[in-house]
């Protein structure tokens, strides 16, 4: 993806209703990860986040670690 494609994409992704459970996929699909990638991920073959809590963390390994929380508990996720 070049940098208009992905800003269209972002940009859609910010107009949407936020959804914690599918954000973290919805931005990694935004950055042109393949429907393959995202589906290792979701179900935990390739995910080796270890957040705590209900919805936990995507991590895609050498490249980014995604977390969503509650309003105010952005010190404590980032900490965790």
């Amino acid at each position: 993806m070049n940098a208009v494609e992905i800003d269209q994409a972002i940009s859609e992704l910010a107009e949407q209703p936020f959804d914690r459970r599918e954000f973290p996929f919805q931005c990694l699909a935004g950055f042109g990860n393949k429907d393959t990638t995202l589906k290792r991920l979701r179900t935990g073959v390739s995910n080796k986040s270890d957040m705590p809590g209900p919805w936990g963390g995507v991590l895609q390994t050498n490249n980014i670690h995604i977390a969503t929380c509650d309003t105010g508990q952005v010190p404590s996720t980032l900490r965790a």
